[in-house]
């Protein structure tokens, strides 16, 4: 079987950096993957948390629509991740109201909720089927969209804090972690972001308030008397964080430092989910990988790592003259019956002008 995954495809996303708008670049993705026996949408492929529910699902009506044209009578798996972690919550509840016992590591269900359905309508031929909180796709291969990271990630990003709050205010995390631990961490967050998403006015802005504070505090803007002391008293603010959340953030913002903890925090989540003896493929950091250029990301016990990019293009990590980064969009990983996961990079020919003016152009 040939199953082809892409995730944190942000369709609808407030920003309008959701690549995927352009019907060029979906042509390219439909080319691509033309002929697969699966196609696995791995977490974030809906944008829920920046507008109403309505407007953000119309959308994303087009993609849906041409993707069900193009694959015909074929699987379509979609995983939630944070992002639309709302698709997820029929299942939790369903779990609750059973008393069928806790959430494992794999539960599938069907697309019954009212933005599931209409996603599985616009589909048409395709059939969709809903699978929380990840997929076994072999023996030997499990892919979950990888949002539970957020309570390891030692990036000081709103979403990370909340987590280290909730963990402080509760209790942290054991060390052999299953879903059900780390939804009781996350799902809180995840459900106020969506709630505050169908009730606060939209604001329809690149580079929000994390890319903001990067650009400052990681020497990617003009240096000021403002950003100087920002990035001078960054260290101090992290340093009375960490005492107050008992937490480990790190004061380094650098596009490295960014890489190097999206999979430390990848492998932690691994390790504690008993996975780290079999390939993991995650989305959710954005960061594809590892690069041909790159060593295997490997688990302690023989596992291999593996990222499967965005379809998003964020200005704030892209700059002109540069050669693309691991973050560029248009990744695909493809899995078959024996070989292990491989990636292919659709858009590494599109010059950063040509993307900026895309989502500048689809704004």
């Amino acid at each position: 079987m040939r199953t082809a995954i892409i995730s944190d495809l942000h369709l609808g996303v407030a920003s309008d950096e959701d690549v995927l708008r352009d019907a060029g670049v979906r042509r390219v993705l439909f080319e691509e993957i033309r002929g697969a026996d699966r196609l696995i949408l791995l977490g974030d492929a809906v944008e829920l948390r920046n507008l109403p529910v309505g407007p953000s699902l119309e959308r994303c009506r087009s993609f849906f629509e041409e993707l069900g044209e193009v694959l015909g009578d074929t699987e379509v798996v979609l995983v939630p991740g944070n992002h639309d972690a709302r698709l997820a919550e029929p299942l939790l509840d369903d779990l609750s109201i059973s008393g069928e016992g806790p959430l494992e590591m794999e539960h599938r269900y069907s697309p019954s909720s009212p933005p599931a359905a209409l996603l599985d309508g616009w589909l048409g031929p395709a059939r969709l089927q809903l699978v929380y909180p990840g997929i076994w796709l072999r023996d030997d291969v499990y892919a979950t969209h990888g949002h539970y990271m957020d309570a390891h990630l030692m990036l000081p990003r709103a979403e990370c804090i909340a987590a280290a709050l909730m963990a402080r205010l509760s209790q942290p995390l054991p060390e052999r972690t299953t879903p059900s631990d780390y939804e009781r961490i996350l799902r809180p967050l995840y459900g106020l972001a969506y709630g505050l998403a169908q009730v606060l006015p939209p604001r329809r802005r690149r580079n929000g308030p994390f890319e903001r504070a990067w650009e400052v505090l990681a020497g990617e803007e003009r240096r000021t008397i403002s950003t100087r002391a920002a990035r001078a008293g960054f260290p101090l603010v992290i340093r009375g964080l960490n005492g107050l959340l008992r937490a480990d953030f790190s004061a380094d913002v650098s596009t490295e430092a960014i890489s190097r903890t999206g999979v430390d925090a990848a492998v932690e989540l691994a390790v504690r989910l008993g996975l780290d003896d079999v390939h993991v493929i995650t989305g959710h950091t954005h960061r594809g990988g590892p690069l041909p250029s790159e060593p295997e990301w490997e688990l302690p016990r023989g596992g291999r790592l593996h990222n499967t990019g965005s379809c998003v293009f964020a200005t704030a990590f892209h700059h002109p003259g540069r050669p693309p980064s691991p973050y560029w969009p248009g990744t695909v990983t493809w899995l078959e019956d024996n070989a292990p996961p491989r990636r292919v990079q659709l858009l590494l020919d599109r010059p950063h002008q040509e993307m900026l003016e895309l989502v500048e152009g689809s704004a």
